[in-house]
């Protein structure tokens, strides 16, 4: 099992996502281990996503995005049978890593919510974010969701096929053992390439188009507009704070 712990909202700056990418690729090279359950030590949270004071002017920008890409490549394309135990909200990069993961069970809580809301920043979510979320639910879901940049709460993302179960809290993790157990009873080699097959192109895509991807996001986030709502943000995340 990976608990995320980083207060105070598991978000995901340069040196969360390289600690995560080094465990991952520890769980992998581990010939014991076949499968990972991916959760939170923290109440009410899953993960708020990219730490956005690193955004905030753009000196680390280029070496956390292509952080951001090392842990989906890795995390997406993972050998190991990988389920996302979603015990709190979990926005933008957060809803990314549960999407990532083979199966996801969510704590039934409708404060809890998920999805890709980048647009509610003025940020265009990356075409790797996109496929991801449209291979989970679906091109028209996917595409109405990400303009909104909308927030599931958990009954609706279960609705939408965004997570896979809802079970009450208590039982999350319970739950998600019982998952692993049924995964882990086929024949790995079996999985794997089905899941290498039906997940290849799209990863194929960034590694074809990496460098290009981060230059994107460079010229994008270095947008005065893009600049001032990040910060407009922060602000109003410290009033809640206070």
């Amino acid at each position: 099992m990976m608990k995320f712990k980083s207060p105070p909202v598991n978000s995901l700056s340069l040196e969360f996502l390289t600690e995560f990418s080094i465990s991952l690729e520890k769980l992998e090279n581990d010939r014991a281990c076949r499968g990972v359950i991916i959760t939170s030590a923290l109440p009410k949270i899953f993960s708020s996503g990219l730490d956005i004071t690193e955004m905030c002017g753009v000196e680390h920008s280029s070496e956390c995005w292509r952080a951001v890409q090392e842990l989906w490549l890795r995390l997406y394309g993972s050998n190991l049978v990988t389920v996302a135990a979603v015990n709190g909200s979990s926005p933008a990069g957060g809803c990314l890593v549960a999407l990532s993961c083979d199966y996801r069970i969510m704590a039934d809580n409708p404060k809890f919510s998920i999805g890709l809301n980048e647009a509610q920043l003025g940020i265009v979510a990356p075409f790797w974010f996109k496929d991801t979320f449209v291979n989970v639910v679906g091109h028209r879901i996917a595409e109405r969701s990400l303009q909104l940049g909308s927030l599931h709460p958990a009954p609706e993302a279960h609705r939408l096929g965004l997570v896979d179960e809802l079970v009450p809290e208590e039982k999350l993790m319970e739950k998600a053992a019982a998952v692993m157990a049924q995964w882990l009873a086929l024949p790995d080699h079996a999985r794997q390439l089905t899941k290498t097959m039906m997940r290849k192109a799209v990863l194929d895509r960034l590694v074809a188009h990496r460098e290009e991807d981060i230059k994107n996001f460079i010229t994008f986030v270095s947008k005065e507009s893009i600049q001032k709502s990040l910060r407009m943000y922060m602000e109003m995340l410290k009033k809640k704070k206070s």
